[in-house]
């Protein structure tokens, strides 16, 4: 059948809408009556920038998606693909046809035009297959083929709710769905093929984000470990992502994803003072609580980003919280943002504001999506809704 990102479900009944974006008459019927079956209201969508708008939209979206065959061979389709690969288990995309369909990425068929069928494709609960072993071959051959695309999440300033920066994550698309990046990422690393990997990420960065930026003033930070964040060349490389683009240095950062101890502090002080002097501030990523990377704080990071098991333990662990206090004012001492991830509830968000913390990302705010998302993100998000 088709690609099923399953949606949340609670006593074997799933919640949330069945959005139909259709044109057949019999479709919009099978859908309707697949709806009933599964006790879930099917809402009419007119074009796919409204369902790309719910996909997309801040906070839960745990709707389902049914298509028909003209709707997804609409110009807004690869928008709609990708933003539904991106719900992590919360929407299912389903295209109903009794014929092949011409924009349907590899590997993600169509249902047939019947409702105990499309009923059965709505309650199903099944996460993708993962696919065969992954070969550094593989890899390298789809780095090549331009396999490799990049989705966004963005961070916002807590005060004035202010998008400020997405961060830049590489997805592996030889077929459909993506690839997860905790399969391909090791092997990237294993292998030897970081560099060209991250080379690729930034290089879409620029050219994505670049053009947003009349509309959308966001930087973007591109993750890299420690052994490429000490390269010589690494500012030059940026440099040239940017030739032709108007981000300048300074809309482009990095995060530094190392969690083994680091050896040579005075080394990486003077990295990270390179960097800074070209333009790219440096953001250390996933801060424990209880962190051994406790003395790097002091080096000249542009911020410091806290984890989200730290996030997530800060309403009930009071020693969870005075650390967060601790690591608010030492980054304030230094000049540093805070940046709070995983953030997935209203009620983290205010009392991170409350604590201090400057910027925060997580599905409340948005899940990962494509370049060509955000200014729909966006609109709903300085509308505030929903949360």
């Amino acid at each position: 059948m088709s690609l099923r990102l399953a949606s949340a479900r609670e006593g074997g009944v799933t919640h949330g809408r069945v959005l139909v974006l259709a044109r057949d008459p019999r479709v919009i019927a099978t859908a309707h009556d697949a709806a009933r079956r599964v006790r879930r209201f099917a809402a009419m969508l007119q074009t796919g920038k409204q369902a790309l708008a719910l996909l997309t939209a801040p906070g839960r979206a745990d709707h389902q998606l049914v298509c028909d065959r003209g709707a997804a061979e609409a110009a807004c389709w690869p928008d709609l693909v990708a933003a539904a690969a991106e719900q992590h288990g919360r929407t299912s995309l389903l295209v109903v046809s009794d014929r092949p369909v011409g924009r349907l990425p590899r590997g993600m068929l169509p249902v047939p035009n019947d409702s105990a069928l499309l009923a059965a494709a709505l309650r199903a609960n099944q996460s993708p297959a993962s696919g065969e072993p992954l070969e550094a071959a593989s890899l390298r051959s789809g780095l090549g083929r331009g396999e490799i695309v990049v989705r966004y999440q963005p961070m916002v300033r807590i005060s004035d709710r202010q998008p400020v920066m997405v961060e830049a994550l590489a997805r592996w698309t030889p077929s459909y769905p993506p690839i997860a990046p905790d399969l391909f990422l090791p092997l990237a690393a294993r292998t030897g093929l970081m560099r060209p990997l991250s080379m690729a990420v930034a290089g879409s960065a620029v050219r994505e984000i670049g053009p947003l930026r009349q509309r959308l003033r966001i930087g973007v930070t591109v993750n890299l470990p420690l052994d490429l964040l000490r390269q010589p060349d690494l500012a030059a490389w940026l440099g040239r992502a940017r030739a032709h683009s108007t981000m300048r240095a300074e809309d482009l950062s990095l995060e530094l994803t190392e969690h083994a101890e680091v050896h040579d502090r005075s080394g990486l002080d003077r990295v990270l003072r390179r960097l800074r002097h070209a333009g790219h501030g440096v953001l250390l990523d996933d801060i424990l609580l209880d962190d051994p990377r406790t003395p790097l704080f002091e080096l000249p990071f542009s911020g410091l980003k806290l984890d989200r098991s730290l996030i997530t333990a800060l309403p009930t662990q009071a020693r969870a919280r005075q650390a967060v206090r601790r690591l608010v004012r030492g980054a304030e001492a230094r000049g540093q943002i805070l940046v709070a991830e995983g953030v997935t509830h209203p009620m983290q968000l205010r009392l991170l504001g409350e604590m201090g913390i400057h910027w925060a990302q997580g599905f409340l705010i948005s899940r990962p999506l494509p370049a060509s998302a955000l200014l729909a993100w966006s609109e709903l998000w300085r509308a505030g809704r929903p949360l």
